[in-house]
């Protein structure tokens, strides 16, 4: 199947727009690699999606909701899509009310021209929560969504019910005397953007995964990524850049896992390390077959403890 086209079209309400495409279609049904398939009839009509958008100071969120039970708010990575948290959707929507969406900027959000520090896409985060009129939630974040996931987390206190942080980090990358954060390399990657983003793309998401360009998912991952306008991948990079949450962590009150990637070549482990040490009583759980995605890699592995902590 042609990645960049995914799930065969389904009965949908709203925007007319041609469907998301799909990662289960890329993964076996036991959630091992595998060779992209058709997604079967029933496997379509299980699920289905409605397009709910949420309009907030002039933007328009795009997000779903499947399943029954406790709310788990799930938030994806820089330049990607709620899409990319289909495995965790299908593996938990008996327990959870999994909640996806996609930032502004991404999928099939509206792309203003400004707003993409962590600060105000945990606005839009935040007025989403309020929008679902939950009392409590379980916010799971990847990477740049891990961010996010920290500063919606501080702003809603007590509301929060669980926090996962996966592949991720507090920020101070402009701190740092290595990759990403050090100025030469910051310096690339916003050049790299500015002139070649879908190429940097390519590259960015072979990153992802522990067999690099060689995964199955890589195909699937790389078309997702380069649907996201540059003038959003070039400002959701520099807010990763500036973002620092450091001095807040130990203010965090929440059970909290960190899942990480023993292979991660973009936020190496050390990062999920530090995460764990900062934030009271955080459990740190390592997934040794997987890079930057161990959700999308070791899919059961992670479900597994995923569920875990939304279960505490």
């Amino acid at each position: 199947m042609d990645a960049s086209r995914g799930r065969p079209p389904a009965t949908r309400r709203g925007s007319g727009r041609a469907p998301s495409p799909s990662l289960r279609s890329c993964l076996p049904s036991g959630g091992r690699r595998g060779k992209c398939r058709d997604l079967a009839p029933r496997d379509r009509a299980r699920y289905e999606r409605h397009v709910p958008f949420l309009s907030h100071a002039g933007v328009s969120l795009r997000y779903d909701r499947a399943g029954s039970g406790p709310l788990v708010l799930l938030v994806h990575g820089w330049t990607c899509n709620r899409t990319f948290w289909d495995r965790q959707v299908q593996a938990l929507r008996d327990r959870f009310t999994l909640v996806t969406v996609d930032l502004r900027g991404h999928g099939e959000s509206s792309h203003p021209r400004t707003g993409y520090t962590i600060g105000a896409l945990a606005g839009d985060l935040e007025h989403l929560v309020r929008a679902l009129g939950v009392p409590r939630l379980a916010v799971v974040g990847w990477s740049m969504g891990g961010l996010v996931a920290l500063e919606l987390a501080r702003r809603l206190g007590e509301r929060v019910s669980a926090l996962g942080l996966v592949c991720t980090t507090a920020g101070g990358l402009a701190d740092r005397k290595s990759p990403p954060g050090h100025p030469d390399r910051a310096g690339e990657m916003r050049a790299a953007v500015a002139n070649d983003f879908r190429g940097f793309a390519r590259q960015l998401a072979a990153d992802f995964f522990l067999k690099g360009a060689e995964s199955p998912l890589h195909p699937w991952a790389v078309a997702q990524m380069q649907k996201t306008p540059p003038h959003v991948a070039a400002a959701a990079l520099d807010a990763m850049l500036a973002a620092d949450l450091r001095k807040h962590l130990r203010g965090l009150e929440v059970p909290t896992a960190v899942l990480h990637g023993r292979h991660d070549k973009l936020l190496p482990l050390a990062d999920g390390e530090a995460l764990a040490k900062g934030i009271r009583g955080a459990r740190l759980v390592v997934f040794e077959e997987s890079g930057h995605a161990p959700f999308l890699e070791e899919p059961e592995a992670f479900n597994k403890a995923l569920g875990e902590l939304l279960a505490r």
